[in-house]
């Protein structure tokens, strides 16, 4: 139930963003692409939790992360929920929570026409020069 409770209003911005992005991208490759990423990513924590069970090669974190940075973050926040993994390793909630927040702000932002990214960089510009 928890669970819910955070995912839920966590996924708000990110499908207001993908409902903005189906204007210009064709709606049914977002929802392939996002399927994908999904299946993806639960099966990768699937296998890696039946690996460390059994003592196996495990799946990298970075590989994890990897797919959660490419859109499957969802899918990995129920996943670590419903097989019991990676949920107490600090380090990697650190990391994935960093993930969670940068969709969270990329869908903002996309959503507001690239507004703080876009006055970000014309802040930092002059300081690299």
């Amino acid at each position: 139930m928890i669970c819910l409770l955070v995912l839920l209003p966590a996924t708000a911005l990110p499908l207001l963003a993908v409902a903005k992005a189906t204007r210009v991208v064709t709606t049914q490759y977002v929802i392939a692409y996002l399927a994908g990423i999904s299946a993806a990513t639960v099966f990768a924590y699937w296998s890696d939790k039946k690996k460390a069970e059994t003592a196996s090669w495990r799946t990298p974190e970075s590989t994890l992360h990897l797919l959660e940075l490419l859109g499957g973050w969802t899918a990995a926040f129920v996943s670590q929920r419903l097989f019991r993994h990676k949920i107490m390793k600090g380090e990697y909630q650190f990391t994935f929570w960093f993930i969670c927040v940068l969709h969270q702000y990329l869908s903002f932002d996309y959503l507001h026409q690239w507004r703080y990214t876009i006055r970000f960089h014309q802040i930092i510009e002059p300081l690299l020069k």
